[in-house]
């Protein structure tokens, strides 16, 4: 599968995926909000969209077979916090459906673990990073131990 960065760069994945293969959390990822838009949810052109969001680090992916039966493809955009990414979400609405298939939904549940708005899904960190140091929603947010 490839992915096609935009945007400005995140910089702050290679050092926390580093200390992920040592089995270590890295502070990145507690201050990591990523917003996933599946394809299909776009109401206008994927081209159009990306041109509206250039500004905003992020990466996208069309999913080849067999994947591309669960989903078309995704858009993932970076936030520092959780305040970015809602207000990111409040900008972008009008360009993104109420609503993702029942597939869709449970695809991205299952193998990418995040909650929705809509069709938008959001998590905290990369999904293996679950496996390693349990269900994001139970990390500390990043002003807790500060």
């Amino acid at each position: 599968m490839e992915w096609i960065g935009f945007g400005r760069n995140w910089n702050k994945c290679e050092v926390c995926w580093r200390y992920y293969e040592r089995g270590i959390q890295h502070e990145n990822s507690l201050n990591c909000y990523k917003v996933g838009i599946p394809i299909t949810s776009l109401k206008v052109p994927l081209e159009e969209f990306l041109e509206r969001v250039k500004d905003i680090p992020g990466k996208y992916a069309l999913f080849p077979f067999p994947i591309s039966i669960m989903s078309k493809g995704v858009i993932i955009f970076y936030f520092n916090s959780k305040e970015e990414m809602y207000s990111f979400i409040e900008k972008v609405r009008d360009y993104v459906r109420d609503e993702v298939s029942l597939r869709e939904r449970k695809f991205y549940d299952m193998f990418v673990n995040v909650e929705w708005i809509g069709s938008i899904n959001w998590r905290r960190g990369c999904p293996e990073y679950d496996k390693k140091f349990g269900d994001w929603r139970n990390w500390r947010v990043e002003s807790e131990g500060k």
